[in-house]
């Protein structure tokens, strides 16, 4: 709310709003007085929309609107002066102001160019083309993320190469604290999730199964499931939402407080130093983990099967020994490190893209936690296909 003077005001009542209409010369007068608040709007809205519009009689006629008598204004008073005139001027009448001061004019000026802004049509064809414009523009940004991926992975790659042939390039300390943090730390949760969907996956296995008398087959079920997607996928899926967002908002901060350009300027590359060690421990720890997991769903599937089912140990063991061989699961522990690449590639990447803000952090560890569980998902699906059909 601007107020017309800007020295000590005394806490005193402010004159009550009103308007009159008075002819000087040639021109229709809107003399506003009082306070025009979002308090008095609706007062002033009412004897507004009374107020008939003068029609010119000639062309020299003219509108104006003296506001040199209004003691406060704020946005809502600003609208309803700023209408009034529109609609004078509708009716070929030219309107002008007077008696504005310079933070009345603002005001006024600012309103009046928000209220005559075009609006997007909101009709059919225009969401159609808008529709297929959205579909385009991310069409696009798939394959431009993809290319920044494959070059991302090239460098990686370039990375590995460089250290293996120069080995005093190797940060052992990095390495092992990010096999900490990524494996043991990640254990007794993998393990807990592991356990709990084996044994949800045995107990829906028994119930359906049931009705065709086919309960004990439910061993079989989860011994393949686990060995092959649901240990590696649970997996992934973990380290991806635990690790890849740490990977994220850890270079990111970097990135945000400049210390990637100062190691830059020292000489220290930070692909070395804060990519290589993250993607080769996660490529180390993810097998580890995923064997971790598999056990994990056949001792949870275990369990049930010795409620559900009756099995013992021994029972439930020569029953997944019939039932699984090692290609099942090798055919889940080929997935894991292939993975860990992906989670790695994708957290230490979108921690790259983060600029200076906080906005922009927490935008990229969303984005790379929600694209290494798509990415992990795709892989695992076109991986499966492609073990099924040469008999894996």
């Amino acid at each position: 709310m601007l107020k017309r003077h800007t020295g000590v005001i005394l806490p005193t009542r402010a004159a009550a709003p009103g308007f009159r209409i008075e002819l000087r010369g040639t021109a229709f007068c809107l003399v506003a007085s009082g306070s025009w608040t979002v308090r008095e709007v609706t007062d002033l809205d009412g004897g507004l929309k009374r107020l008939r519009v003068p029609i010119p009689p000639t062309p020299d006629f003219t509108g104006e609107m003296d506001i040199s008598g209004i003691e406060q204004l704020d946005t809502a008073g600003a609208w309803l002066l700023q209408r009034t005139a529109r609609l004078w001027e509708a009716r070929g009448l030219k309107t002008r102001f007077s008696g504005m001061t310079e933070g009345f004019e603002i005001l006024l000026e600012e309103v009046r160019r928000r209220s005559t802004q075009d609006r997007p049509a909101d009709e059919g064809g225009a969401s159609i083309s808008g529709l297929v414009r959205e579909w385009g523009v991310a069409v696009t940004g798939v394959g431009r993320e993809a290319v920044l991926l494959t070059g991302f992975l090239g460098a990686v790659t370039a990375t590995f190469v460089r250290i293996a042939s120069q080995i005093w390039r190797f940060r052992p300390v990095s390495f092992v604290h990010h096999l900490d943090h990524t494996g043991f730390r990640a254990v007794p949760i993998i393990a807990l999730i592991c356990a709990l969907i084996g044994a949800v996956i045995m107990q829906q296995g028994v119930v359906q199964l049931r009705t065709f008398g086919a309960e004990t087959f439910a061993v079989n079920m989860v011994g393949i499931l686990s060995l092959r997607e649901v240990g590696v996928l649970l997996t992934a899926i973990m380290v991806a939402g635990r690790s890849g967002s740490a990977f994220t908002a850890e270079i990111g901060s970097m990135k945000m407080r400049e210390e990637i350009d100062a190691m830059r300027t020292l000489g220290i590359d930070p692909m070395e130093t804060l990519v290589a060690p993250r993607v080769l421990a996660l490529i180390v720890v993810v097998p580890l983990l995923t064997f971790l997991g598999d056990m994990m769903c056949l001792v949870g599937g275990g369990l049930m099967a010795q409620v559900y089912l009756g099995l013992d140990a021994a029972a439930y063991i020569e029953t997944l020994h019939n039932a699984i061989d090692m290609r099942h699961f090798f055919a889940g522990m080929i997935k894991a490190p292939f993975a860990a690449l992906i989670i790695g590639l994708v957290g230490c990447l979108e921690g790259l893209k983060v600029t200076g803000s906080a906005e922009s952090l927490g935008f990229h560890v969303t984005s790379a936690v929600v694209k290494a569980i798509f990415l992990v998902i795709v892989f695992d699906a076109v991986f499966a296909m492609f073990l099924s059909s040469i008999g894996i």
